[in-house]
């Protein structure tokens, strides 16, 4: 199974490996894609892996191609003509003693090779992608990357290297260009990157991803951030801490699940989540404007976000997104400040009115420790009655 026909079985669609409109929209859908973000995406990934056949590098080079593509390596006939024709001896001598790799020796050249759909290369780049996964076994079976996983590691080199910004730029031949010169380090096969890019947004521009962060409409909860307590798991109160000024009780009070008595209570894989939402967003926050966090909505069990209204994929019930303002601070700014410098799944604006002042709506933001975090940063505005996700912050 190829990596199209994994992503395509991961997504629920047939896995007959053609790409068309519904695995695209599906794919747009399971990731959780703006239909700019996946045009651009899946239009590049298309150029590069030969319309999605190609997962893993080909090193089936000839003693001419040798000479002409990697002269630094095969600076003679006699050596070109040893190797030609030798993926694994040639993978292993172009890609000795640099990337994390050892030397020709060593076979970590044809091991770590180019793969997946962007051609993850290199032992440390695998290695970086496995802990990003939290999945070491890549390391032993790094196939994994050319099928399983490949389209994540192209997710991956979009996030490290900020690319999704790009994307939110729209659709457009100067982002197109942009993104282009940042994947290949030119310009080569431009035109069919437009093509692609552009088609692939005529497929999925009226489809609006599964985002489903929806908040109750009982009174936000306030909390009072508790003096750091490094060490402990418990405060002076005896309230379980998330983090040195956020307490477990804040992210799971429900005001509809005490009326309608659902229990909310996380289990130890939500408090994980929860954990890490608070160290990667709400402590940087709270350390640099140093004010109450109001915490609107965080955790949801299952029936508590049905009673809701929310999704069943809400990243809620994952303990992995929470909801949340500082009084007198604008949440544009809030929003904005948290894209800046914290790291993220999502950032949404949620229902924003500057005709309601500052504090109008609220700040949506999450954080996953078990795939790739997007970036995605969106607003939330209704639009006839409806919720609509549009792409960056539309004030």
């Amino acid at each position: 199974m190829n990596g199209l026909e994994a992503l395509q079985q991961k997504i629920g669609v047939n896995p007959d490996g053609s790409f068309g409109p519904g695995t695209l929209k599906a794919a747009m859908n399971f990731f959780k894609m703006t239909p700019e973000r996946a045009a651009h995406f899946f239009g590049q990934t298309a150029h590069e892996t030969g319309n999605f056949k190609s997962f893993s590098e080909n090193l089936n080079y000839g003693a001419s191609g040798l000479l002409g593509t990697f002269k630094k390596y095969f600076p003679d006939q006699a050596t070109a003509d040893e190797y030609a024709r030798k993926p694994e001896k040639i993978a292993n001598r172009v890609y000795a003693n640099r990337m994390g790799n050892g030397d020709e020796s060593s076979g970590d050249g044809f091991k770590y090779r180019g793969r997946g759909a962007l051609q993850l290369t290199g032992k440390s780049n695998y290695q970086a992608f496995a802990d990003y996964l939290n999945k070491p076994d890549i390391m032993d079976d790094p196939d994994l990357v050319a099928d399983e996983y490949a389209f994540e590691s192209a997710m991956f080199f979009f996030e490290r290297n900020k690319l999704w910004t790009i994307c939110d730029q729209g659709i457009n031949d100067t982002a197109i260009l942009s993104l282009t010169k940042k994947i290949n380090g030119g310009t080569l096969g431009l035109d069919d990157r437009t093509e692609k890019t552009k088609k692939y947004y005529d497929y999925c521009k009226n489809s609006v991803p599964v985002l489903t962060d929806v908040v109750e409409s009982a009174p936000a909860i306030e909390t009072e951030p508790v003096k750091p307590t490094p060490q402990k798991e418990q405060n002076n109160n005896g309230e379980e801490m998330l983090s040195e000024n956020f307490a477990l009780k804040d992210f799971i009070k429900s005001e509809t699940a005490t009326r309608k008595g659902i229990d909310n209570t996380p289990t130890t894989d939500h408090k994980i989540a929860l954990k890490a939402v608070c160290e990667h967003i709400l402590e940087p926050v709270f350390a640099n404007y140093n004010q109450k966090v109001r915490i609107n909505s965080s955790y949801r069990s299952p029936k508590l976000n049905a009673a809701v209204g929310g999704s069943a994929k809400s990243q809620h019930c994952n303990g992995e997104a929470v909801d949340f303002e500082i009084d007198g601070l604008s949440n544009p700014e809030l929003a904005k400040w948290v894209v800046k410098n914290c790291e993220f799944d999502q950032v949404i604006l949620e229902f924003y009115n500057p005709k309601e002042g500052p504090n109008s709506g609220w700040v949506h933001a999450s954080y996953t420790a078990k795939g790739v975090n997007r970036h995605q940063i969106l607003t939330a505005v209704q639009e006839n009655g409806k919720t609509v996700y549009k792409p960056g912050f539309v004030l």
